[in-house]
């Protein structure tokens, strides 16, 4: 018996960088973040959201504190 499974995919895109408060003192970049994927754990399949540069900064630094990851 063939037995067919289908593989659980999430694609990200970072994408559509924008300078928000241009020429003030508290000017920022932040990213357009797109996500699709087929996975059961996540509940919606897909998702668009804007996040800032720092976000990035501490997602990375908890990986490396709490996993090693990166």
């Amino acid at each position: 018996r063939l037995r067919l499974c289908c593989q659980e995919l999430t694609t990200v895109r970072v994408q559509d960088p924008r300078v928000q408060n241009e020429g003030s003192w508290n000017a920022y970049v932040d990213y357009k973040i797109f996500l699709h994927t087929n996975s059961k754990a996540f509940t919606a399949k897909t998702s668009c959201v804007r996040r800032r540069y720092r976000e990035f900064v501490w997602l990375r630094k908890q990986l490396q504190r709490n996993a090693g990851l990166v």
